[in-house]
């Protein structure tokens, strides 16, 4: 077994990723796809600061474009590279529901997340 040093760790930086179908997004009905990646320590920070209002004790989540929010954190090119902004958010919460559900559902699995630890978000 080998023992890692910073350098060997700091040179690593790929992100797994996974293709899910959007076809319905698509036009005359062909294939189309977009790849869901894994998030950094600091884009999960985020994405889970953003589902939280409040301070303290006042805290209260935040389910507004929660499934936007996600999809917008975690699409990405074929290089891993994202493809929406966070001023997407707004118009890509407009989108048809399925199509998300299948790009959260993917990313909460690549990113090891499930509705306990976005209400244990909360909570803390």
């Amino acid at each position: 077994m080998a023992l890692l040093t910073r350098e060997a760790i700091t040179r690593k930086s790929t992100f797994e990723m996974v293709e899910v179908d959007v076809s319905e997004w698509g036009e005359n009905g062909e294939r189309t796809t977009v790849f869901v990646r894994e998030m950094s320590a600091r884009e999960r920070d985020a994405y889970e600061a953003s589902l939280v209002t409040g301070k303290g004790k006042k805290t209260e989540v935040n389910f507004n474009d929660m499934r936007a929010k996600l999809a917008a954190a975690t699409c990405c090119d074929a290089d891993g590279n994202r493809i929406f902004l966070p001023e997407d958010v707004e118009w890509l919460s407009q989108k048809p529901v399925k199509v998300l559900n299948r790009i959260c559902d993917a990313a909460r699995k690549i990113n090891g997340l499930s509705n306990e630890d976005e209400e244990d978000t909360v909570k803390n």
